[in-house]
């Protein structure tokens, strides 16, 4: 008796192509990130003063790095693309000459991402961050700087590659495992336990950054075993067209991603001048909507998959069901993280500072903040999907400029403006931040009905 196949084109097969893939990224980025909220509520049991040191260089660690590592993000379009392109019948790039090119540059971008992380003490400074921070905050990023280099040539090329080539839930073998051993590890160090000197502060990112190491040679060790990727995970001689052409693609995701990234960067820099309660109640909702953007963030990802390996295939009407589906997912999933967001911010609070009590004004900000989160869910998750499917597409220079006006403009200048012209404080960083998310997913919507229509004439033509 034959199994029972899902046609590929159906509706069925796209939500079922999109969720086999959303759902492993989903769950290994939320395990990823359980690491982060799990540090914050570690140091929420040694005051408030831990967080705010402790999210704001942790905080600044993760957005320099990750946005270094969006230069690799042409990668996973190329693989896609050609898998696509392979399994109808067309020609495409060998799958080990884009890994090369994916490896060279991430170790060309290791290096002035190192010197710039190396520098933040001066940086801290010019930006008038207290001295506590200044101080404190640097050691704890030169102790992250040490896990850097897996970050940038294992963990995010390989990040890359899985769901390029449909072996993403791979991710599911390590990520759950890697956030209990952070766990344990943070508190190990952070609180002395086993007989091992408690280092507070510091003892997080000790940690943090052995964990790094642990899980970049789990991952190695994870894709040798898989035979479609230990295939293509041979470096061999560097090809300058793809690395050419991953710059194309590349370098504008990197700029687009830094636009938002530093948006949410700066604005985390700015709520440390407003003191260390505003400081402390951003770094917890911040972490609290990292969180729940990790989901439509890897159906942002699937989308991306999904729409370059038809493009690749040569179907582009396939490509653009996919972005449809792809759409109707991320609201539902927007739905129920702004319902959480906004029905229960008391109850998220007590989560964050269940052994030390927040103060009353930490608290009213931290619930404040939440709301606005809750409000602005449904436009974060859209702006993700469609900048997937540009980029699947290869259109990155457009949303590049779109973000780059967008968070500029809306997020840090109107909400600036709000906060200390205006007097809104950190409640005004964040309702800017909010109605750029807005804007950006407008324009990336209207960018991205134009690349279909285009697409549809061409194929009519």
């Amino acid at each position: 008796m034959h199994k029972k196949t899902t046609n590929p084109t159906s509706i069925s097969g796209h939500i079922t192509a999109l969720m086999r893939i959303a759902l492993p990224l989903a769950f290994s980025q939320l395990s990823e990130m359980s690491m982060g909220v799990t540090d914050t509520i570690l140091l929420g049991s040694l005051g408030v003063t831990e967080v705010a040191i402790g999210g704001l260089a942790g905080t600044f660690f993760f957005t320099t790095m990750v946005t270094c590592q969006a230069l690799l993000g042409g990668g996973g379009v190329l693989l896609s693309h050609g898998r696509g392109a392979e399994d109808y019948g067309h020609k495409a790039y060998a799958g080990k000459d884009v890994v090369t090119a994916i490896i060279f540059l991430g170790l060309l971008i290791f290096v002035p991402c190192a010197l710039l992380l190396w520098f933040v003490e001066p940086l801290f400074t010019w930006l008038g961050e207290p001295h506590d921070v200044v101080v404190q905050g640097s050691q704890f990023i030169h102790i992250l700087l040490i896990s850097l280099l897996p970050y940038m040539t294992v963990i995010g090329a390989v990040r890359v590659i899985l769901p390029a080539l449909g072996a993403e839930a791979l991710l599911l073998w390590m990520m759950p495992a890697m956030a209990i051993c952070n766990g344990l590890a943070n508190a190990t160090l952070i609180y002395g336990w086993f007989g091992i000197p408690a280092f507070g502060l510091f003892g997080s990112a000790t940690a943090t950054t052995l964990t790094a190491w642990i899980l970049s040679i789990a991952m190695l060790a994870l894709c040798k075993r898989e035979p479609r990727i230990r295939s293509v995970m041979h470096v061999g001689a560097l090809d300058w067209s793809i690395v050419k052409e991953l710059l194309q693609l590349g370098v504008p995701m990197m700029f687009g991603a830094a636009a938002e990234i530093l948006m949410f960067q700066i604005t985390s820099l700015r709520a440390g001048e407003l003191g260390t309660h505003s400081s402390a109640a951003h770094q917890v909702v911040i972490n609290i909507g990292a969180l729940m953007f990790m989901v439509s963030l890897a159906i942002g990802q699937a989308t991306n998959v999904r729409v370059a390996y038809w493009r690749g295939a040569g179907k582009l009407n396939q490509s653009r069901r996919a972005t449809i589906w792809g759409t109707i997912i991320v609201l539902i999933w927007g739905a129920c993280a702004s319902s959480l967001l906004l029905i229960w911010p008391d109850k998220i609070l007590s989560l964050y500072f269940s052994h030390h009590p927040a103060d009353p004004e930490t608290a009213q900000l931290v619930v404040l903040l939440l709301k606005i989160a809750g409000i602005y869910q449904i436009g974060d998750g859209l702006q993700t999907v469609f900048n997937g499917a540009l980029r699947g597409y290869g259109d990155t220079i457009w949303p590049m400029i779109l973000a780059v006006l967008s968070y500029g403009l809306v997020g840090l200048a109107l909400g600036g403006w709000l906060a200390f012209q205006q007097h809104w404080g950190v409640e005004g960083l964040w309702v800017g931040m909010a109605l750029a998310l807005g804007v950006t997913s407008l324009g990336f919507g209207a960018r991205l009905l134009i690349i279909m229509r285009s697409y549809k004439r061409t194929q009519i033509a």
